[in-house]
């Protein structure tokens, strides 16, 4: 490494290196967001088939983000992490030359892999490289730069859409990736980002395994239901499947020597319900990310490029707020900040159940920004809060447990209002399609539409019920010590062992 990386300017490359990379991700999922009506009406598929096109992208790393964060750990998070670059690169490469909604959704798992990689390594590198003083603000700026992904992705995604079709979506990936490779590879040190013990550590793939089963079965429950017969044989064998699943991950962890989780984590409270509001969170305002833009584009008549410009000031108000956030709560505690903007976010919620395709433009764009900033108030302060209840030598798990909670989150949400907005079509019509709309006669476009609002209403209100919910478990999590506490407790060691020594 060069002079010029080291020093005490290390921390700000490494949090640019680890941004690079986290920016790729983010803005490929929102990227694919808007791409998802264009995607449905080429392939000729379902709402059902669709949804995997974003849903493999959220299973595959909420499947994943324990396994890497633990292998990141034992060996190195910087190999991890620039695999994850590399990986990322590759399959973005391969769904831009997907034929059949099957490739797509493979080459969409492929990339989840390397996204898995990248999710679960990064916030323990840059927790592993700033002091408790500034993490608040260095998480707040890694706030920005998802926000920043967001923000770019939707109107970046429109445009390509609209002048070069949907591939062009994915293989914008590829440069970025490219370009982030070669700075994990000069800036990113191992023994810097990796202070790991020296006795050689084993992996718990029983229970990664565990893990991976039990989501996949639960998430392909609830997709393989949404055609409308939810006693069939394969719907009842997936469910069971994952409760059994579900049942055994504590147990196995309890007993194994080298867990994938030590479940002595979760008695401490910052931890667990910082956790538990993380995933309320993603599960409510996962939603509003996959409805909105085809409730603009179907129900609204907007273009590509017009949606993804109005789904951007949500991203840009989280990117605004979320630094001074981070910044804020490390002064006063992450508990208020979260629960304000879980309470805004929930109450935006609600509002936006009432949209209908007659609403104003400035109407919905008011109340996208005010979801921004209700995330935007919620994210910093409770990233900052998990991660600095963790042990040190357990950030790579404590990272890939805290990303794994948002990645649930959205999967579960996305399932979830994909079967609420599902089971109002199978009722109207008799299948979850909507790509019928445009050459539907006047009155039966009438009832589709009738059916997929009433849906999406009702999948908002079970949204905003799971932000609620998450009120309740920010207020619940305890006091936190604030940046001044812990410097006055430093200073206080620093004393007394001085003291000791005679000094």
């Amino acid at each position: 490494m060069t002079a010029e990386f080291r020093g005490k300017n290390l921390r700000w490359w490494v949090l640019a290196t680890v941004g690079f990379g986290v920016f790729m991700a983010t803005l490929d999922a929102s990227i694919v967001n808007i791409s998802l009506p264009s995607v449905m009406v080429y392939f000729q598929t379902t709402l059902t088939v669709a949804e995997w096109f974003i849903l493999v992208y959220l299973l595959v790393i909420t499947a994943l983000l324990l396994p890497f964060g633990r292998l990141a750990d034992i060996l190195g998070r910087k190999k991890v992490f620039s695999s994850g670059l590399v990986l990322f690169s590759l399959g973005s490469a391969l769904c831009s030359l997907s034929q059949s909604p099957a490739q797509l959704i493979l080459f969409r798992a492929v990339q989840a892999i390397g996204a898995a990689m990248i999710m679960a390594t990064g916030f323990a590198i840059i927790t592993s490289v700033f002091p408790p003083k500034e993490r608040g603000r260095a998480l707040g700026i890694q706030g920005t730069v998802v926000a920043a992904g967001f923000t770019v992705g939707p109107a970046l995604g429109g445009f390509l859409i609209s002048a070069l079709g949907w591939r062009s979506v994915f293989y914008v990936n590829v440069p970025i990736g490219i370009i982030g490779a070669l700075m994990c590879q000069r800036i990113l040190e191992e023994k810097t980002v990796s202070p790991l013990p020296g006795e050689k550590r084993s992996f718990d793939f029983a229970g990664a395994a565990l893990v991976a089963i039990a989501l996949t079965a639960l998430l392909m429950g609830m997709t393989t239901g949404q055609e409308g017969d939810w006693g069939q044989p394969l719907v009842v064998g997936e469910l069971i499947v994952a409760a059994i699943c579900l049942t055994l991950i504590p147990i196995w962890e309890a007993r194994s020597a080298e867990p994938l989780i030590s479940l002595s984590m979760f008695r401490n409270r910052l931890f667990s319900l910082g956790n538990l509001a993380g995933f309320l969170s993603f599960l409510g305002i996962s939603a509003n990310a996959f409805l909105m833009p085809l409730f603009l584009q179907l129900a609204m008549g907007f273009t590509p490029l017009h949606t993804g410009l109005l789904m951007t000031p949500t991203a840009l108000a989280i990117a605004v707020v979320a630094p001074l956030s981070g910044w804020l709560s490390d002064r006063i505690g992450p508990r208020i900040l979260t629960s304000l903007g879980l309470a805004v976010s929930a109450a935006t919620l609600v509002w936006i159940s009432m949209l209908s395709p007659q609403a104003s433009y400035q109407t919905v764009l008011t109340s996208l920004v005010l979801l921004g900033i209700g995330q935007g108030l919620f994210q910093s302060p409770n990233n900052s809060s998990v991660m600095s209840s963790a042990p040190r030598e357990s950030l790579g798990v404590a990272g890939g447990f805290l990303a794994l909670m948002r990645n649930m989150g959205q999967a579960m949400g996305l399932a979830l209002a994909g079967t609420i907005v599902a089971g109002a079509l199978v009722g109207t019509i008799g299948q979850a399609s909507l790509i019928s709309l445009s050459n539907a006669a006047p009155g039966e476009k009438e009832a589709i539409l009738k059916a997929f609002i009433a849906g999406m209403h009702r999948a908002y209100l079970v949204a905003a019920i799971a932000c609620f919910l998450g009120v309740w478990a920010s207020l619940t999590r305890g006091k936190q010590p604030t940046s001044a506490d812990i410097v006055q407790e430093e200073e206080s060691v620093v004393h007394e062992t001085k003291r000791g020594n005679g000094t």
